[in-house]
């Protein structure tokens, strides 16, 4: 038992490493003349690889192969995983124009052999300095012009017929540094069926040669579209800010500037040019079993049963599978024998997006139930598509399959000539026949309902006229609350004892500096508030003038400014002990409290 599941466990291991192992290659697929770029060749969970070099020419091998080594462990969920990835970096220069191959190289991994695809390298003449320099002299600048960053929707075919798949494809080119997005408007596609069958997560950059400069491209968004109407279709521009990062130029930079080196953000708008697909109509002529089918597709059918017995359920599957628009095709029409009941088709879809369309297939089953015993024959499925390589209407046909009905051991079944799919017995209503009243009916009152009865309208009028006081409570409450003035006067006398209170609480704690500055704050919030005056305008000439106006006794004035004058003297003087303070404490209660009553 033991070997055996050591045995089992050994396969489980083989089975994981050969289903992850695998050997990659990294490289940029354009460089400029003169540029130094790395290549690098990554085995992954493959123990135990002896690596054989690749074939490199038309480039200078300036270091090469080093090799490194990193090990990972994850836990996810409770369960250990861990990889193992070897990789093996050249570093090279290209010294002269063209495009040029760099040959495969292998690794052996317990007697299996991984190799990688040949990949091509293209090298362009590029700008007479160097691409570092150029990307530093465009970083000093905060002028970002159309060709450092520009959006493409770019579109496989633009001229097609009704139904015919096309992708599109949204690119985001740069050769500035940029740090995010912001507004981005994705295009609508209007008068086509669309499905985004690309949308990262992350941005992925790569270079392309566009126009002889090295371009950095991230693709934001593929699509799958398919045409819904004929004529020339625009596809609306699309829209995305850019937020730039650039280096803030300086004078006089010294030797340690470049450590320090500040950067500033800057935002570019940049808008796709528009792409107009011209869409032609599909040919005249199309047979009666043609429903807009468009690409190259099979055709396959089967039964799921050769024989049943009657009333029972059997099914028969139509498969249709190629490349097209294959998402959009309708059930084809089947003829059943008129002895079987026909329900609706379940559409089983198994396709997926690829090189600008879609592939798979799509199962149409057709549940059927035979009413009368025999032999049935069901006539072939005829589907019409329109191939799009030779621009004619092909039509598939399918053969035609016998299925074998034989009659019913249940005696109380119907076995003779179809009948009606739901059938029951004839029911006795009471009598035989009922027939026609050729009298008005008496109508007779029966129980008393609390719908529309008097305590019905009272209670409703009593909910009604509730409803409208409550609704001209709350208004007129908004409306004093929008008078910013009015709130603060009334909540003066509130907020002050309330601050008398910590001040008083502060005392007791013998906390001398907070004491007096609570209370300070309670003499200038109270009177502030009364006056409607904001913290700038708060001034002892200010409030004196206002109360002045207001006809406040000037007795009653002046010792409510000697006492916030106290109180800010007595915040940077010694303690004056607590009778002092107590005295102080009584006479702002005082003080608040006649001014409340003079101010009401």
């Amino acid at each position: 038992m033991k070997k055996v599941i050591i045995a089992i466990v050994s396969v489980l291991c083989f089975v994981q490493v050969s289903a992850q192992g695998r050997f990659s290659v990294e490289v940029p697929g354009v460089v400029a003349m003169g540029e130094r770029f790395r290549l690098v060749f990554t085995a992954i969970d493959l123990p135990h690889e002896t690596f054989t070099p690749p074939k490199i020419q038309n480039f200078h091998v300036l270091a090469g192969p080093t090799t490194s080594t990193m090990n990972r462990m994850e836990y996810i969920n409770g369960r250990r995983t861990q990889s193992r990835s070897v990789s093996y970096t050249y570093i090279l220069e290209a010294y002269e124009p063209g495009s040029f191959t760099i040959g495969e190289a292998s690794v052996v991994s317990d007697n299996v052999t991984y190799k990688t695809r040949p990949v091509v390298v293209e090298v362009i003449q590029g700008a007479d300095k160097p691409a570092e320099e150029r990307t530093k002299e465009q970083a000093t600048t905060t002028e970002i012009t159309d060709d450092d960053v520009f959006l493409r929707l770019s579109v496989n075919k633009k001229r097609v017929v009704k139904g015919e798949p096309l992708t599109a494809t949204l690119t985001l080119y740069t050769r500035v540094n940029v740090a995010g997005a912001e507004d981005i408007k994705f295009p609508e596609f209007n008068g086509f069926w669309s499905q985004e069958v690309y949308s990262p997560q992350q941005i992925e950059w790569q270079r392309e040669n566009v126009k002889g400069e090295i371009y950095q491209k991230a693709t934001l968004r593929s699509y799958v579209l398919l045409p819904q109407q004929t004529g020339e279709i625009r596809i609306d521009p699309s829209e995305i800010v850019c937020v730039i990062q650039v280096r803030s130029a300086r004078r006089g930079q010294s030797l340690l500037d470049d450590f320090f080196d500040t950067y500033q953000t800057v935002r570019k708008r940049v808008i796709s040019p528009s792409v107009t697909i011209s869409v032609r109509d599909l040919p005249s002529g199309a047979p009666p079993s043609f429903k807009g089918a468009v690409g190259k597709y099979s055709l396959q059918t089967y039964l799921g049963r050769d024989s049943v017995r009657t009333h029972d359920a059997v099914s028969m599957y139509v498969t249709i599978a190629g490349e097209g628009n294959i998402n959009l095709l309708e059930a084809p029409a089947v003829q059943f024998p008129l002895d079987f009941e026909v329900y609706d088709p379940k559409i089983t879809d198994d396709y997926k997006s690829s090189d600008g369309t879609f592939t798979g297939s799509k199962t149409f089953e057709y549940p059927v139930i035979p009413r009368s015993h025999g032999t049935f024959t069901i006539n072939p499925v005829v589907f019409t598509y329109y191939d799009i390589h030779t621009g004619t209407y092909k039509t598939l046909r399918s053969t035609p399959m016998a299925l074998e009905v034989a009659r019913s051991t249940e005696s109380n079944m119907y076995t003779g000539v179809y009948a009606p799919t739901h059938r029951r017995k004839v029911e006795s209503l009471g009598e035989d026949i009922r027939y026609i009243r050729t009298t008005a009916p008496v109508w007779k009152k029966k129980g008393v309902y609390f719908t529309g009865s008097v305590y019905y309208y009272t209670i409703l009028a009593a909910l009604l006229s509730i409803a409208g006081i409550l609704f001209s409570w709350l208004k007129k409450r908004k409306e004093r609350k929008k008078d910013v003035v009015r709130v603060r006067n009334s909540k003066a006398n509130k907020i002050a004892r309330a601050r008398l209170k910590t001040a008083g609480a502060h005392m007791k704690s013998q906390l001398f500096s907070a004491y007096y500055e609570e209370l300070n704050r309670a003499l200038w919030g109270y009177i502030a508030d009364k006056l409607a005056l904001s913290q700038a305008e708060s001034s002892r000439e200010k409030i004196e003038a206002l109360l002045m106006e207001r006809q406040v006794d000037e007795e009653l004035i002046k010792k409510y400014t000697d006492l916030i004058a106290s109180c800010e003297f007595a915040r940077y003087a010694p303690d004056p002990g607590q009778t002092e303070k107590e005295r102080i404490f009584e006479d702002a209660v005082a003080v608040i409290s006649k001014m409340e009553q003079v101010l009401k």
